[in-house]
Formats: structure tokens, C-alpha cells, sequence
């Protein structure tokens, strides 16, 4: 599997990392996390066993769909899953959201049959790595950003979908991997316990003992924080119940160190969902569901998943 990353020309040297205080006054920095579904192209990727290929009038309209949410949501650092490629990540970053200071990008480029890669972007300097996970072509992808000179980190990850059979075990093992980059592998580079904060799609609930075992390593799931019929960010219908299962699958993670920590502390997490997103559906006992317009046969839609965000204060470091 590739573990190239693509980063702007500009970036990175460690010794290069700029205080994220600088431009952030009211001492606190966001990080949010958007499935963008299917950010895709108009090329025919050969290598690609299962690309889609989409006319340029609707990359276009995607695009542009993409940048209004991303304005909307304003986070300082967000992680996306389903972006196709570098140039696809270039094209939203530099035309469409070229006034809104996300100045640094970076990508993914793994094995998905499908093209679909995690990637950040970013109004802050970072190095960028990526992490293996077993069974699975997407990586974790693993971003380290400093405050003069202090380090913090944001994992990004899209965990193995529920389509086509459960895939329970292929999640516990992306859970597992996560607890290791997250436990040993960051603290083994940094040589003590920093601040990680994982974002991502991971197609299991909180309830899920995915999640439930990321508890157990030490990390604290956000979105609990949040009342649970407000903490959904898919809808999902149920064909065998006939219902839509309304599912909390992007979720925000932290570890002890951005909880309370001497550079981060975190404040509060939610669901972001404004209001152009919303398209009300009559749910089969009458009652609307706020569900995001997604695609629909025709349709170019903003995606099937709300973003999240959390928000942080930004300690400086004495």
C-alpha cells in the first residue's frame, strides 16, 4: 500500500511550525471531521477497479456543495473521508475555499478500490504520516501540529462500512489500531503523552464495542456529551424494520491529554447541521426527519453524513 502523502510545495519542516495562537484570538481552535461522500472526479482512474467517473458540470456543483458546508462549519483543522485524489483535494482547497485560510492540505493515497482516501485540511501548519491498519486500504491518516513548539496531533479515519455484511470484526481491528497509534506509537515518537484528539467516520455507534473498547484504552468519546437523539449524523433505512435508524458513526475521540491538558483542553463537541443541508423527509409514521440531502438518482447532493466539530481552548505554553 502507498503511504505517499501529497502536501503543498510550502509545507512542512518541523522547525517551520508556527504558533496556532497567532490566529487564533479568542484562545481556542476547532477541529471538525465531514464524510464528504464520494468527492470524485471526472477522470477514469485505470487503476481503480471501481472508480466512478462523473461529467465536469457535476464535480463542479459537488464542489461547490462541498465549500458551502465547509464555510458553514469554519473549523480550524477538519478531517474528510471520501475524497478521491490530491488534485480532486487541490481544486476544493485552492479555488473553491481559496478566502477561507485553509493554506495547508494533505491526502491519503491508499488502496480503496474505489478511490476513496481520508485527507485534512488545515488554517495551520502540520507534518503528516500515515499509520497501517490491518485488513483495511485506508490508513490512518496522522497530522502533527505544534504551538510554539508544544505538539498536538489529529488522526483522521474511515473505518470499514457496513455494506455488504456487518464487517464487526474488520472495526474492532481499526479500533485496535487506532489504540496503538494513538497509546504507543505517538508517545513513543513524542517520548511522553501528548494531546491526540482522532476524528472520523467509523461506522459503529458509541454503543458499538468498537468504540466501547477506545473507552477502555483510555480515550473519551465527545459525542456522548451530547444528548442522544441529537448526536446522530447518518440516517439509515432499515429495510428489514422498514425505519430509519438515525446513527452517530462520525464521531470525535480524545485522550486524556486533550481533555485537560497543558496545550489543549477540550470544551465541547456537536453535530453540525445548517439548515440548506436539511432535506425534511416524511418518515413512515408521519413525522419529518431532518436528514441531509444527499445524492438521489439525478441529484447532486452535500453528502449523507452531518460534519462534527469540537472546540478546544488553547493553552500557551509558558
Amino acid at each position: 500500500m502507498s503511504r505517499l502523502l501529497l502536501l503543498l510545495s510550502c509545507l512542512i519542516t518541523l522547525f517551520a511550525l508556527t504558533a496556532c495562537s497567532q490566529q487564533s484570538p479568542a484562545q481556542e481552535i476547532t477541529i471538525g471531521f465531514w464524510n464528504v461522500q464520494n468527492l470524485l472526479d471526472q477522470h477514469d482512474d485505470p487503476l481503480l477497479p471501481y472508480d466512478e467517473k462523473h461529467s465536469p458540470s457535476s464535480v463542479q456543483e459537488r464542489l461547490g456543495k462541498d465549500a458551502e458546508v465547509i464555510r458553514s462549519l469554519d473549523a480550524d483543522i477538519i478531517g474528510l473521508a471520501e475524497v478521491e485524489n490530491a488534485s480532486i483535494l487541490k481544486r476544493l482547497v485552492t479555488g473553491y475555499l481559496s478566502k477561507n485560510g485553509y493554506d495547508y492540505y494533505a491526502l491519503l493515497e491508499g488502496d480503496d478500490p474505489r478511490g476513496i482516501d481520508c485527507a485534512i485540511i488545515s488554517r495551520f501548519p502540520f507534518l503528516v504520516r500515515s499509520v497501517d491498519i490491518p485488513d483495511l486500504p485506508r490508513d490512518l491518516l496522522v497530522a502533527r501540529f505544534a504551538s510554539k513548539g508544544t505538539p498536538f496531533y489529529v488522526v483522521v479515519c474511515h473505518w470499514k462500512s457496513r455494506r455488504d455484511g456487518s464487517h464487526e470484526d474488520v472495526r474492532m481491528t481499526c479500533a485496535k489500531a487506532s489504540a496503538i497509534c494513538v497509546k504507543e506509537i505517538i508517545t513513543k515518537y513524542e517520548g511522553r503523552a501528548v494531546p491526540v484528539v482522532l476524528v472520523g467516520d467509523f461506522n459503529d455507534t458509541p454503543q458499538n464495542q468498537s468504540l466501547k473498547y477506545l473507552e477502555q484504552q483510555g480515550l473519551t468519546n465527545t459525542m456522548l456529551s451530547i444528548p442522544e437523539n441529537a448526536r446522530w449524523t447518518i440516517g439509515y433505512f432499515n429495510r428489514d424494520e422498514n425505519n430509519m435508524d438515525l446513527d452517530c458513526f462520525d464521531q470525535v475521540l480524545i485522550n486524556s491529554s486533550a481533555k485537560q491538558g497543558d496545550i489543549l483542553r477540550w470544551k465541547s463537541t456537536k453535530v453540525h447541521r445548517p439548515k440548506f443541508m436539511i432535506n425534511d423527509r416524511r418518515a413512515f409514521n408521519g413525522v419529518k426527519i431532518p436528514l441531509p440531502i444527499d445524492d438521489y438518482k439525478e441529484r447532486i447532493g452535500y453528502s449523507d453524513h452531518f460534519p462534527v466539530i469540537a472546540t478546544f481552548e488553547l493553552v500557551q505554553p509558558e
